[in-house]
């Protein structure tokens, strides 16, 4: 199944197309306020570069964050449209799994961590790999990064961007804990959105296009999208 996959949640914005777990194109470019216009244009040279036009897309992935709360919007804006518009199928990703995608191949407990736009507050979730499969581990995490360091009960890599800084702000506070945690770096990209939109489709996990909303993420809401966006198989 081929997917068009965007995420608007960062400082940049990234666009995807993906055929099950094989990369069609990646392409990421920065967030600008005229990103409604910019993202379609960015759309229409992905597909290009790939050399297929939308009506060889079979559905749509969108990254639902959490992260930039304009950003994110935007994104899901669009492919809501685009979905409505064609008739193709969508689902929605969330931005942490997206990320913890790109480390499907560590067989520790992978930790994606996104900046919550203030000094030392994140928002995280834990994840396991199972055969390229991404399993989210416990409950979506809105707090301060020093706050992760007690629920570490075993090695793990932290994976998003600006990590090394998280990695040496946990391992200070972990302190006797004596536990490895290594620091991967990566933005959420466009193919990996389309490729866990792929799999949520592939199990019959389609979105509507009309009420599909943004995953906006706050300390005392973030166990209330437990159930709504699994994040993997259960």
């Amino acid at each position: 199944m081929i997917v068009l996959g965007i995420d608007t949640s960062s400082y940049v914005n990234t666009v995807g197309l993906a055929d099950g777990d094989r990369i069609l194109a990646d392409r990421t470019f920065p967030a600008k306020t005229d990103s409604l216009e910019q993202i379609v244009d960015n759309i229409d040279t992905t597909l290009k570069n790939a050399g297929m036009r939308l009506k060889d897309v079979q559905g749509i992935g969108v990254g639902l964050g959490p992260g930039s709360w304009t950003g994110i919007r935007v994104g899901v804006t669009v492919g809501k449209m685009l979905a409505f518009s064609t008739g193709k199928l969508i689902a929605g990703v969330p931005t942490l799994e997206a990320l913890a995608y790109s480390a499907r191949h560590q067989s520790q407990l992978i930790c994606a961590v996104i900046s919550a736009g203030i000094k030392d507050a994140v928002y995280a979730a834990f994840y396991r790999a199972r055969s390229g499969v991404i399993i989210r581990d416990g409950d979506y995490y809105a707090g301060t990064v020093t706050g992760i360091t007690g629920m570490l009960k075993e090695p793990v890599v932290l994976v998003g961007n600006g990590v090394e800084l998280y990695r040496q702000t946990i391992a200070d506070e972990a302190g006797s804990l004596k536990i490895k945690i290594k620091a991967l770096e990566a933005l959420p990209g466009g193919a990996a959105v389309a490729s866990l939109a792929a799999q949520r489709l592939k199990r019959g996990e389609r979105d509507d296009a009309l009420s599909l909303t943004p995953l906006y993420l706050k300390e005392s809401t973030a166990k209330a999208f437990i159930n709504r966006y699994s994040g993997g198989v259960k």
